[in-house]
């Protein structure tokens, strides 16, 4: 389990930063600062990713690990989204968004993408077939 946290790891964090800057930020137009922005953000922002997400992530399992199927599934997403939405009112940002009529921090929004991402990757990971393939490749 705590390899395919970590493979999650690796992989939700670049590429929720590479949608978060490219939709948020406008950085599509520029792919070469796309990437620049996102390896040095990453940098940044990897230490509250490994002490806040992560430790979201084994809660989820801890949580769920009695829940089968799709029940467990929502309530994984859930779990993730919520957290993700306090990271926001704990961690805020100067910049807010309208989502839906909703008034959102940056901090809230950017943290729900990611924890989508580290949910949607540890469910695929989660998959024995998927998981065996990562794994072999990785390895």
């Amino acid at each position: 389990m705590i390899r395919r946290k970590l493979i999650t790891t690796l992989l939700a964090t670049p590429l929720s930063l590479l949608i978060i800057f490219g939709v948020f930020f406008g950085e599509w137009k520029q792919p070469v600062e796309l990437v620049i922005m996102t390896v040095t953000f990453g940098l940044w922002v990897s230490p509250f990713i490994l002490l806040y997400g992560v430790p979201v992530t084994f809660l989820s399992d801890f949580a769920t690990k009695r829940l089968r199927g799709g029940k467990r599934t929502i309530t994984a997403f859930f779990i993730h989204l919520c957290f993700g939405i306090l990271f926001g009112f704990i961690f805020p940002m100067g910049i807010d968004f309208s989502l839906i009529g909703i008034k959102l921090n940056l901090a809230s929004i950017s943290a729900m993408i990611t924890a989508l991402f580290f949910w949607g990757i540890d469910e695929l990971l989660r998959r024995k077939k998927v998981k065996s393939k990562v794994i072999e490749k990785l390895t």
